[in-house]
């Protein structure tokens, strides 16, 4: 993958696999960079582009509206904007906009804005509300731009989610993590295609049972996900009530934070000391070479409850608090949006893109520097360049006044609930995660993306695309994951969580339960890095087709994809074998079902 300043002013997917060479490094440390050289080259022109040409020269790419303001390096972090729900409901109108930047402005952006100028709010609401997004695309049209053609099924359809193209200004929404069902109008992206200059009404209730904690949303077209989230598209949803799991919370500040990453300005090439991508926290960027924190205030000595989701495109963190110079334990209660079997106090946080984590930590005392950091984090010789780096100072104030963390405010009660995820399973299966070059004799070529169901083709995923796999609500799998590739890759599943069982073949005992798992790269020698998911499809709200993916959006735009239809429960009576065919089935393809796929 690769920062390719190209990006700018073409889409991604028409750059090539632009980050770490996909060649082994010589024997004398060297990378071959001859695809290197083209991202540099591509960089040059559009540095030169844009001295020369006029900003309304990008005119076919500006929203018909106001831009997206962004605050400068070092400034201090403060808490997305807030909206609530009141009396049951939360209705909100958002605006996408895109604004085309000069290079001294920083990487071109993208932002979800009110109608009140909030951008890219965080939306709090309580298990059983109803939340009604007016969802309006302010893009003006691509014309002239590439555009990913899917044929929708020739049956007739009883809603309004039709689309058949998808463009560079081209939308839809995500409820990443939660347990919304994949039907129009609530969380379906596979055929929801909204215009530019459309606009289009999300409408969905928040489940009863659904667990207090965090999710965020975000854009989710195929082929053009990456540039959306990239440029900023996404915010934080907090479902409360998580205070009633853990009562200590509700006494402690809280501070939501949403770390993204951006397109790098520069020509140097991804190397050992130089990123693929460039980081912010709430907007505020942390740029190469400079690394420029962003300011935490939080009141000396005192605990904070951070709610934290990685919405980067790419990168993956590997977070560590330091105080001093000496690493801090954080309190860990809860990964993507639920509540921990049990806390874990641990000195580093792997958040893989998409992933949230709710932990506290301990503000430093007045005199002490601290830090919130990454690791380097090694995805692979095809891998992006994850380097260390800081992203924000912790500075210790006197009060809770003068810090910017929220005070908690207590709304209705909901009893605390565990996730409903059972324990027996009746269906094995082995999807694996792969890779290779447009062109054998030039691995830097055009890099194809996969992610494969054992017994299948491999093949990019493609809108139009039956289901890869069927089953019905209450079944329960066991899912084996491998990753066949040299660079790092991260499962994610739409509309359930799964529970971790096994990590390279081993029994684990995991506390969390998970939606977003990241897969080391494999060596190219040895065993697959693999994990074993227990997966239980009893929730009726994951009735409908839906996908599961790489969450490096990058891979997902190129096609490592797949869809799973989850049908209506079948009767106890009724036999596996007589589950209606697939259209798989017809199409050539060999479907893994329940009865198929289990040995």
């Amino acid at each position: 993958m690769a920062p390719c300043l190209a990006f700018y002013i073409m889409p991604s997917h028409d750059l090539g696999h632009c980050g770490k060479s996909t060649r082994q490094p010589s024997m004398a440390g060297s990378i071959q960079t001859s695809h290197i050289s083209r991202s540099v080259r591509n960089a040059f022109l559009f540095l030169v582009l844009a001295m020369l040409v006029p900003r309304s020269g990008f005119a076919e790419l500006q929203s018909s509206t106001q831009g997206c303001p962004r605050p400068a390096a070092g400034a201090t972090i403060s808490n997305p904007p807030e909206l609530r729900s009141h009396n049951g409901k939360l209705e909100v109108h958002l605006h996408l906009r895109f604004q085309q930047t000069l290079v001294s402005e920083g990487p071109p952006r993208y932002c979800y804005v009110t109608d009140e100028g909030f951008d890219s709010p965080t939306l709090r609401v309580h298990p059983g509300d109803e939340l009604i997004i007016h969802l309006h695309n302010d893009l003006a049209p691509s014309a002239g731009n590439p555009v990913i053609k899917h044929e929708m099924n020739s049956m007739t359809r009883q809603d309004d989610c039709t689309g058949s193209t998808m463009d560079l200004s081209t939308t839809n929404l995500h409820f990443h993590g939660m347990t919304i069902p994949p039907v129009c109008h609530q969380d379906e992206v596979i055929r929801t295609a909204i215009h530019a200059g459309g606009t289009f009404d999300y409408q969905v209730k928040i489940p009863e049972d659904e667990q207090p904690g965090l999710y965020w949303y975000h854009p989710h077209p195929h082929g053009f996900g990456e540039r959306q989230v990239q440029g900023g598209a996404s915010g934080a949803i907090v479902v409360e009530g998580i205070e009633n799991a853990i009562p200590s919370l509700a006494s402690y500040p809280q501070r939501v934070i949403v770390l993204r990453d951006q397109q790098r300005i520069g020509m140097e090439a991804p190397g050992p000391s130089v990123p693929t991508w460039d980081i912010s926290a709430n907007f505020v960027p942390v740029t190469y070479p400079e690394y420029v924190p962003a300011i935490i205030k939080a009141r000396s000595g005192g605990r904070e409850f951070w709610r934290l989701v990685n919405a980067a495109a790419d990168t993956i963190f590997d977070l560590q608090f330091v105080i001093d110079e000496v690493t801090q334990p954080i309190k860990i209660i809860s990964i993507d949006g639920v509540v921990m079997d049990y806390p874990l106090q641990q000195t580093n946080l792997l958040l893989p893109p998409g992933a949230r984590a709710e932990f506290v930590v301990t503000a430093p005392n007045k005199g002490e520097t601290a830090q919130l950091i990454t690791q380097m984090h090694d995805t692979g010789p095809s891998g992006d360049n994850d380097l260390k780096r800081p992203i924000a100072n912790i500075v210790a104030v006197s009060n809770r006044s003068e810090g910017n963390a929220r005070a908690v405010v207590r709304g209705r009660v909901h009893p605390a609930s565990k996730p409903k995820l059972r324990y027996t399973a009746v269906v094995q299966r082995t999807l694996y995660f792969s890779q290779r070059s447009s062109n054998p004799q030039d691995p830097d070529n055009f890099v194809l993306y996969f992610l494969t169901v054992e017994g299948q083709k491999p093949e990019p995923y493609k809108m139009d695309s039956p289901p890869n796999i069927v089953v019905h609500q209450g079944d329960v799998e066991d899912w084996t994951i491998e990753n066949r590739a040299t660079e790092d890759h991260v499962f994610h599943v739409h509309q359930v969580h799964f529970k971790v069982l096994e990590v390279n073949g081993k029994a684990v005992h995991d506390p969390a339960t998970r939606d977003t798992f990241d897969l080391p790269f494999w060596s190219g020698k040895g065993p697959y890095p693999s994990v074993k998911l227990r997966m239980d499809f009893s929730d009726p709200n994951a009735v409908g087709t839906f996908l599961y993916h790489c969450h490096i959006l990058k891979h997902e735009d190129l096609g490592m994809m797949g869809s799973i239809q989850v049908l209506p429960r079948r009767d106890a009576t009724t036999a596996r074998t007589t589950a209606k065919p697939s259209p798989l089935q017809s199409s050539g393809r060999h479907v893994l079902d329940g009865a198929s796929a289990q040995r």
